[in-house]
């Protein structure tokens, strides 16, 4: 229903403004000089796409019956008109890349160049054609016809379309209350200077030498166009287009002898002026607005950003600072402005780090990651620092800008979270976790060149009686005694972890033969069965061990892990033969 019912309401306006086309846009029975339903047909397919084409052509049709065309130029115009709007929206949504807000002057030469100007060609061509066929022309002005057609078909669509498309998709307020005065002042002058020139108004208690020319028509649509929008610029236009129509259809103002001496060939250009410049003046009034605009949003985001801004220029020299870069690295900003970021070193870096980052930046353009800088009051602290590179449109670097954080605290906390994921809380060693991932790069080592490690499997003997008795606290100084001395006996290579309880294993990396590893379990049972003197105690324990070898005893972690285990729980129970 609602296609229905706005299919409706496009045909209506299409006849209402074919209407105005054909009485006071008429420069003779078989052309007018303004068609103004073109650039309505064309709004309504960039709009609502394709599907508007019935719409079109029988609002193209219905306009025929009004002035009871013969049928032939009847079905040519109407296939002419609804070509000439499909053929303007194919272009402009395969060429144009169009913003149909028009918030660029490229949008709007577009609109007109691929909507308009060439698309024109194609009613030019079938609806003149239709009036000689028709009869109502004669072949000797088909020529002429034409280019009458195509003008107006070209003004139709440069004045129209602009205008509806600049309050379909503009969504700010149009009344603002802080201009009233001015948008009224606007209106009113603009008003009187378009009788005066256009309908021959002598302006109330004003004696002029000679009558105001179409000079004074542009400066009200500078001032419209960059001081109050682009949507009350459109109105000013159709406005001035109004009272143009109207003194040349009466006959009065400055277009009063155009059709006759010129064939309205000064209005067309004056029109097409109309429309083109007083909506590009607009156009450039609002993106400016709103560069200052982003401008002044971009200084005070960097003002009460908590990330510190660096820009420098294209030589390296500091350019502008914000204040939290003050605040993170001490330095004020006359204190840094025409400096080379580099006081900044912390000298932690090796000096391939920053050719490798230079390198980045001349690559891409950008380079993101963490960097050891140094504070005025030097400390150093860790930054995560983004940069990025702005050009010009010749591609020459301009400026780079730097916008960086102090991750040092965070870095520090992440660092403890991930030690203690992997680490034994009581006694600081690796965990099951961690012992699991450095096996397996053992594992990978070990495959790869053909070498053996081991694993040790360590139970405590006696160490429930002296929790039992002397508390867990005293066992809990035993545990860590445990893992003191354990480290103590192996190579930085290998891996002391603690499993849970009284439990421990070792990861001996690189071994040759068995006995090697034989001769580093002595040891340690040695080492466990020395006394351990906790506080005002004397605790003797002993450690029960079992070994298990790659690729002898196993070629995964969970094979050599039993293995070991079940060698240790027979040396538990007094099984000589265990290893």
């Amino acid at each position: 229903m609602p296609y229905i019912a706005k299919s409706a309401g496009l045909v209506v306006a299409y006849l209402a403004l074919a209407k105005i086309g054909l009485v006071f846009g008429a420069v003779s029975s078989s052309a007018t000089i303004f068609w103004p339903p073109g650039g309505l047909a064309l709004v309504a397919l960039l709009l609502g796409g394709a599907r508007y084409l019935p719409a079109v052509f029988l609002g193209a049709y219905f306009t025929t019956l009004m002035i009871h065309a013969p049928l032939v130029f009847a079905a040519a115009f109407s296939l002419g008109d609804t070509l000439k709007a499909y053929v303007g929206y194919s272009l402009i949504r395969r060429y144009g890349n169009l913003d149909l807000s028009l918030s660029r002057l490229r949008d709007l030469y577009l609109l007109i160049l691929l909507g308009g100007v060439v698309p024109s060609l194609v009613s030019a061509a079938f609806s003149p054609l239709g009036l000689l066929a028709s009869g109502m022309v004669t072949r000797d002005i088909l020529a002429d016809v034409m280019w009458q057609w195509w003008r107006a078909d070209v003004l139709g669509i440069a004045f129209i379309a602009p205008i509806i498309l600049v309050f379909a998709r503009q969504q700010s307020r149009f009344f603002k209350v802080r201009r009233t005065w001015e948008m009224g002042a606007v209106w009113v002058i603009s008003f009187a200077v378009g009788q005066s020139i256009f309908l021959g108004w002598k302006l109330p208690g004003i004696t002029l030498n000679e009558p105001l020319g179409l000079t004074w028509v542009y400066p009200l649509l500078i001032w419209a166009g960059l001081r109050t929008g682009r949507r009350n610029t459109a109105l000013i236009q159709v406005m001035f287009m109004a009272q143009v129509l109207a003194g040349a259809y009466l006959q009065t103002g400055y277009f009063a002898d155009d059709f006759v001496r010129y064939g309205m060939a000064n209005f067309w250009l004056f029109a097409m002026l109309l429309a083109v410049a007083g909506m590009a003046l607009s156009i450039l009034s609002t993106a400016q607005r709103k560069a200052m605009h982003q401008i002044a949003l971009n200084a005070r985001v960097s003002a009460v950003s908590s990330d510190g801004i660096v820009i420098v220029d294209a030589e390296n020299r500091i350019e502008e600072t914000n204040p939290a870069f003050t605040t993170l690295t001490g330095y004020a900003r006359e204190e840094v402005l025409g400096k080379d970021p580099r006081l900044l070193a912390s000298g932690k870096h090796e000096r391939e780090f920053y050719a490798d980052m230079w390198r980045m930046l001349l690559a891409t353009g950008h380079w993101e990651g963490e960097i050891w800088n140094r504070r005025k009051d030097g400390e150093a602290y860790l930054e995560k620092l983004s940069i990025y590179t702005l050009k010009d449109a010749q591609g020459k670097v301009v400026n780079r800008i730097g916008i960086f954080s102090d991750i040092t605290q965070m870095k520090a906390e992440q660092e403890t979270v991930a030690h203690h994921a992997q680490h034994d809380f009581l006694t600081g060693l690796p965990n099951r976790l961690l012992f699991r991932d450095r096996f397996n790069q053992q594992l990978a080592v070990a495959r790869r060149y053909s070498k053996k490690f081991a694993v040790m499997y360590i139970d405590l003997d006696r160490f429930k009686p002296v929790n039992d008795t002397l508390g867990h606290q005293v066992g809990d100084q035993l545990l860590m005694a445990v893992a003191d001395r354990l480290k103590s006996l192996v190579r930085e290579i290998d891996t002391v972890s603690r499993f849970g309880g009284d439990e421990f294993a070792i990861l001996v990396s690189e071994v040759m033969t068995q006995k090697d590893v034989s001769i580093l379990a002595e040891k340690i049972q040695t080492a466990l069965r020395q006394p351990f003197v906790l506080d005002s105690h004397t605790v003797n324990i002993s450690g029960s061990l079992g070994i298990a070898l790659y690729p002898d005893d196993g070629f995964d972690m969970e094979t050599i892990l039993n293995n070991a285990d079940a060698a240790m729980y027979q040396a538990k129970h007094g099984d000589a033969k265990a290893r």
